[in-house]
């Protein structure tokens, strides 16, 4: 009787040929791969590399804050044309509401500019144009008191130029008297052949950061002698300097009047003497229209001799020439 297998599977088959015979396994253990030979950096190295890594990343962090950085001719601030209609309203008011407001203003004191004594005349040096004496208006757009002084400075002004090019602006909205309808001389055009205008304005009305307003314009270095002299600090807006002789730190009167008023509505005003807008802004340009006259040698005559004008001679006791 055949042997049964132990696990009851089919009998073992005969020997195979030798050629398809496997080899015999080792016994022994696998041979190890040899481990990676680790080569270590001298500590002098990685602390040199930490250092290069830090300067780039410093030299760009500023390459970035370069390119966002605003100058003195930032261009992320967009100022908005005054319109023809509202520029010719200031530059051709009658006759009549000139003449009848003169120097009075009941609901707003008025306070004109003051003589400087006997200080050299400030004319300009502008080749071509011949020497003309100098009108410096250092402002700067978020600060309410200039923006109301522009007013009476721009209708003084149009009396003996033109302006061809005017921004509209407000005053910052975070301050007393915010967003008071105002004018910017930054990048305005002017020409006269009686003053040059000068007109620094020195901070915009943009704060992007909290952290202050930016930069506008630097005055230059004759420009900064009148702050010096004339203005409070070289951060107290607007300072009027009517070439050397007649200076007027502050607004003239109150922003309060021009409160809740867009440019054109006061420019509308302006034709209506007993509106206590146009009495307030008339009154201080009638004044400021009498300094400059007194510069110019009361020239143009039509200008110097108007009746509004010569009442504010009377009040500032100007000696009227002729």
């Amino acid at each position: 009787m055949a042997r049964l297998l132990a696990h009851g599977g089919a009998p073992p088959e005969g020997p195979k040929p030798s050629s398809t015979l496997m080899p015999p396994m080792s016994l022994d253990a696998p041979e190890q791969a040899e481990s990676p030979v680790v080569h270590t950096i001298p500590r002098r190295y990685v602390a040199l590399g930490l250092i290069v890594l830090a300067i780039i990343l410093v030299g760009a962090l500023i390459v970035i804050r370069n390119a966002n950085q605003t100058d003195d001719t930032s261009d992320t601030e967009t100022v908005t044309p005054a319109p023809t209609s509202v520029i010719a309203a200031l530059s051709h008011i009658p006759a009549a509401t000139t003449n009848g407001v003169g120097v009075t203003s009941p609901d707003n004191p008025i306070t004109p500019p003051t003589a400087t004594g006997n200080a050299s005349l400030w004319e300009s040096s502008t080749q071509g144009a011949g020497a003309r004496p100098v009108v410096f208006f250092y402002g700067a757009e978020f600060a309410p008191y200039a923006a109301a002084e522009r007013w009476p400075v721009v209708i003084a002004l149009a009396r003996f130029g033109a302006f061809t090019q005017l921004g509209l602006m407000q005053s910052s909205s975070s301050v007393a008297f915010s967003n008071t309808a105002t004018f910017t001389f930054w990048h305005a055009k002017y020409s006269s052949v009686w003053v040059d205008l000068q007109a620094d304005e020195r901070y915009s009305s943009l704060d992007p950061t909290g952290g202050g307003y930016t930069a506008l314009q630097a005055p230059t270095a004759r420009q900064s002698a009148s702050v010096a002299v004339y203005d409070t600090s070289a951060k107290t807006f607007p300072l009027l300097d009517i070439a050397n002789h007649y200076a007027l730190v502050g607004s003239s009167f109150s922003p309060t009047v021009l409160d809740g008023l867009s440019q054109s509505q006061i420019a509308d005003d302006l034709a209506y003497p007993a509106s206590p807008v146009t009495q307030a802004i008339m009154a201080s340009a009638n004044e400021i229209t009498a300094a400059i006259c007194t510069v110019t040698g009361e020239r143009p005559a039509a200008v110097c001799s108007a009746r509004g004008v010569r009442a504010a001679d009377a009040k500032m006791k100007i000696r009227q020439a002729g």
